[in-house]
């Protein structure tokens, strides 16, 4: 059995379980993927899997940021050009 703690590998070296986390640039020669133990049932390490994920900045935030909206009908049917 391989030691797979910590190996940072090349896109060929890349074994079933090891984290498919991409480091550095592509376009360089150093360019290689984690290779930690992917945690069960998904892509990267439990260091990686975290940072795969971007907050959502909400809904609510754009709408309430402004109370015109409150007062403007909302447009219910198509809308139609002047002949």
């Amino acid at each position: 059995m391989s030691d797979k703690k910590n190996k940072h590998k090349t896109l060929l070296e890349l074994e079933t379980g090891d984290c498919r986390w991409p480091v550095g640039d592509p376009r360089s020669d150093g360019f290689h993927f984690c290779g930690a133990p992917q945690m069960l049932g998904r892509p990267y390490c439990i260091t990686h899997w975290p940072l795969s994920f971007v907050p959502s900045k909400g809904r609510q935030s754009a709408s309430t940021s402004t109370n015109s909206s409150a007062s403007t009908p909302a447009i219910t049917g198509p809308v139609r050009r002047a002949a």
